[in-house]
């Protein structure tokens, strides 16, 4: 659905552009591969146009903004030049995840994950602050969040393209007072083209975090004008209304960070979010901070020195059933718990060498060591040893090893936060009592060691929190921990089919039936279980019911500039030449989403473009979680007019064949050239035809409704295109 002279060229001999990726308010943004580094993915930014003396200067502030700040949470700039045709570009790091917007769901992302986001961010900023760049543009889809491994997630900010630079190179423009950023994110002092300072990051920040949390904006207004008279009134729905899970001290953050005035506000960005990270994980010592009036010297040294991640090794045990003990029950056990693991040779040695961070966890401990990756694994040894003297005593324990963030001196009792200890929790929560697991990044560092080699049982993977999966080992020998495999780790049992049932309740029709149907139920059991894609509806079996909401946001445009802001709808409008859109999805249930985009060829055949799963959106994955809200985009109208149709596909687990497909379509930008694969696409389509969904447009709400039944949906969406 969209063409443009730059794909498939290549730019300085150098950089192959591969695909359009977006369009931003000044620039282009391509995905290119670099063909001196091995192919390696980039980004490749180009300016719309040169004549616009204004966009020339912020593309070119842009540039020096990137390259003034050099940080792991800030995405990072390569190269400049410029194309045939004079316009500039920048060539920047390419961030192989997704946007915040996917990841904020209706009712309010993980405390965990959410404070661990917050917190790259905040140093992030406040980084980019000391350097004298204000970003002014902050908004969920310019934070990008990138998986390393084992449930690791690394923050990018992007788009610095109306950055206010401090001591610019560039030469100042001669548009003065003008408003920029998005407006539903603006500080007031924004909106009303004032002067700007890090504060005026520190509002935008908030409405991200407020969003990030419960789910919604503080502000929802019509205009800009009625915006800033909200903010104005201040925030009249408080968060814990919205998430009564919220912990006060976060309420009291947010609140404060969004205050009308600049100067109610935190200063830095680093404050705001190491105390809201710190409430969110309930670390009680950091979050006292916020009530003293001013902070020391030393707190503030310390809180600037502190930005690095570093590598933690992590021991998470909990007591099984504790939840379900009797009230006096509980203290008892804790103090049995803290008195084995203060008496273990490793607690002693890391805490005599500062090495060793404890965390209380209500129903048992996290040790974070630093250092010694062995050590976490010789504690659990001896905690599992001394725990057979205490057999009504329940423990699981979990290790791994991976990045965090120290909250404070590791003299105190402080948190941490980040996926080393995240992961490490969600290993233990795969473990039954007795069991000691450890990751696979934990076992492959053993593994290479004599003394532990022959302790490793391989479990394979396990789905965790959230969709993460994991690969376990059980680690155990005659001494200690447990041998079985873990309950969440058993296979399913088969479900008993109510065809069977209907003819077990036959027999008593007659001993001849009663035999067939003996005959019936052998046989199909001793038929090995695979599920299978119906070819059409089935007669006995009640058919599945699936449902999703869809929407579109729309983006008018006019000779490449927006019109306005962009709007939802349920698709029905008619749409004009240059106009993008974004398409929008929420399941009711788990499943898998197909998006494709059916229409006419140079040689008047149907050709069919992968819109989603793509490399981009959702890293390449069909599979989408219950509620989980995607958004697949952008895509232009070209010239050719008529009606599009865009095809839905929604099945309830991921579809091989379709998978294959649109990853080889992938390799050609995004179009089935595969004269086979057209046809399986095409038999696909036909043989849901008669089989199409119920669809309701909800015009108040701006969604459409499709609901059917069966494994797999099949709707066809058609977009009017005209020229003008």
């Amino acid at each position: 659905m969209d063409s443009d002279s730059i794909v498939g060229s290549l730019v300085d001999g150098r950089y192959l552009v591969k695909k359009k990726l977006g369009q931003g308010g000044f620039g282009m943004v391509y995905l290119a591969a670099d063909e001196k580094m091995m192919s390696r993915p980039v980004v490749l930014k180009a300016l719309h146009e040169i004549g616009n003396e204004w966009s020339v200067k912020k593309f070119q502030q842009e540039m020096e903004a990137l390259a003034r700040v050099d940080h792991p949470s800030i995405v990072g700039i390569f190269d400049v030049g410029h194309l045939a045709d004079g316009k500039p570009y920048i060539v920047m790091q390419y961030v192989d995840g997704c946007n915040l917007r996917s990841l904020i769901t209706p009712e309010g992302m993980n405390f965990w994950r959410s404070a661990n986001i917050i917190r790259q961010m905040g140093r992030a900023l406040s980084s980019a602050h000391e350097r004298g760049i204000l970003h002014r543009d902050l908004k969920p889809e310019n934070i990008m969040v990138q998986t390393l491994g084992d449930g690791e997630e690394q923050v990018k900010v992007i788009d610095f393209g109306i950055a206010k630079v401090r001591n610019s190179v560039v030469s100042a423009t001669t548009a003065q007072g003008r408003a920029v950023g998005t407006i539903a994110y603006m500080s007031p002092e924004q909106l009303s083209a004032g002067p700007v300072s890090p504060a005026s990051d520190v509002y935008c920040f908030a409405v991200i975090a407020y969003e990030m949390l419960t789910g919604r904006r503080p502000e929802n207004p019509e205009s800009a004008y009625q915006l800033l008279e909200m903010q104005r009134s201040g925030i009249r729905v408080n968060p814990v209304d919205l998430r009564p899970a919220l912990p006060l001290g976060a309420q009291k953050i947010l609140l404060k960070a969004l205050s009308f005035d600049p100067k109610d506000r935190y200063q830095r960005a680093i404050d705001f979010a190491d105390l809201l990270a710190s409430v969110l994980v309930k670390d009680d010592e950091q979050t006292v901070l916020q009530t003293r009036p001013e902070k020391s010297t030393a707190i503030v040294e310390h809180q600037t020195a502190v930005h690095a991640p570093e590598t933690a090794h992590v021991l998470f045990m909990d007591i099984v059933g504790y939840s379900k003990m009797l009230m006096d029950e509980q203290p008892a056990c804790l103090e049995i718990l803290q008195d084995i693991v203060g008496k273990t040779d490793d607690f002693r040695r890391a805490q005599q060498a500062k090495q060793l961070i404890r965390l209380p966890t209500g129903d048992g401990l996290a040790l974070v060591f630093f250092g010694d990756p062995e050590a976490p694994v010789r504690c659990a040894l001896d905690i599992s040893r001394e725990l057979k003297s205490c057999p009504n005593m329940g423990m699981r324990m979990g290790i791994h090893s991976g990045l965090v963030y120290r909250m404070a001196d590791i003299n105190t009792n402080m948190n941490v936060a980040g996926g080393g200890i995240n992961i490490a929790q969600r290993v233990m929560d795969c473990g039954d009592a007795g069991h000691i697991l450890i990751s696979k990044r934990v076992a492959d560092d053993l593994s290479q060691l004599r003394r532990w080699s022959d302790m490793l049982h391989d479990l394979g993977e396990a789905e965790v929190k959230h969709g993460f999966r994991v690969h376990l080992y059980n680690l155990y020998s005659d001494e200690f921990g447990n041998q079985e495999i873990p309950a969440k780790l058993l296979p399913a049992p088969k479900p008993f089919p109510i065809k069977r049932a209907n003819m077990i309740r036959a027999t008593v029709l007659g001993m001849a039936l009663l035999v067939g149907i003996g005959l019936l139920i052998l046989n199909r059991q001793l038929r090995p279980f695979r599920p299978i894609i119906p070819a059409g509806p089935a007669a006995a079996v009640p058919a599945r019911e699936q449902s999703l909401a869809y929407w579109l946001t729309v983006q008018k445009m006019y000779k490449q500039k927006p019109l306005g802001e962009p709007i939802e709808s349920t698709g029905d409008q008619l749409f004009g030449n240059g106009w993008k859109f974004r398409f929008n999805v929420q399941p009711d249930q788990n499943g898998a989403l197909y998006l494709l985009n059916e229409g006419p060829a140079a040689d008047n055949k149907n050709e069919y473009n992968v819109l989603f799963p793509n490399p981009v959106d959702n890293q390449g994955v069909a599979g989408l979680s219950a509620n989980q809200r995607l958004e697949a985009g952008w895509y232009r109208f070209v010239e050719h007019t008529g009606v599009e149709k865009l095809w839905l596909i929604w099945s309830a687990n991921q579809v091989p064949e379709l998978d294959e497909v649109f990853r080889d379509a992938a390799k050609h930008e995004g179009v089935i050239t595969n004269a086979a694969q057209v046809g399986i696409i095409q038999n696909y389509l036909k043989r849901y035809e008669s089989q199409r969904p119920e669809v309701v447009s909800n015009k108040a709400l701006k969604r459409t409704q499709l609901k059917g039944k069966g494994d797999i949906v099949v709707s066809v969406i058609e977009l009017s295109h005209e020229a003008y």
